[in-house]
Formats: structure tokens, sequence, C-alpha cells
């Protein structure tokens, strides 16, 4: 098992080279085993559930997540204001 440090950093990198721009952190309280990922995009239409979905396949790659929950992985939307 890798220490959520370095778990936040390999799954931040692996989105970043796939090209999506995501602030990656994980859960706190109850829920410190969960990692969340926001994906940051300028215009709505873009981020569509294929890429939440793709989302989830990199961060499952990486970490070696799976089972319940998609691994325990949350993924959201934020449209960023310009």
């Amino acid at each position: 098992m890798v220490d959520r440090k370095t778990e936040t950093k390999m799954v931040k990198d692996a989105l970043a080279a796939a090209g999506i721009k995501a602030k990656v952190r994980h859960g706190t309280g109850t829920a410190w085993g969960w990692l969340h990922i926001t994906i940051l995009e300028q215009e709505h239409h873009t981020a569509t559930n294929a890429s939440m979905g793709q989302a989830v396949m990199i961060a499952k790659k990486v970490t070696g997540r799976h089972g319940k929950y998609d691994g325990c992985i949350n993924v959201n939307f934020r449209l960023l204001v310009m």
C-alpha cells in the first residue's frame, strides 16, 4: 500500500499526462481512504461522463484500487470562472 501523499501525486501526474486538468486529494475524517478528483474545465460542455469515467479508470490503474464504489474514488466537476 502506497502512502496517501505519494498516491495523490501519482494520480495527479497520470491525469495531467492524459490531458485532464484536475485537483486530487484524499478525504478526511471517516472518509480518509477516499480519493477525491475534481476535474477543472473552462466550459461546461467539455466535461462529460466519459471524461469522468476516464479519470476513474486512470486512477484505478495507477493506484490498483478496485471494488465497491469504484475503489473509493469520487470524481466531481468544477467549472472555472475566468
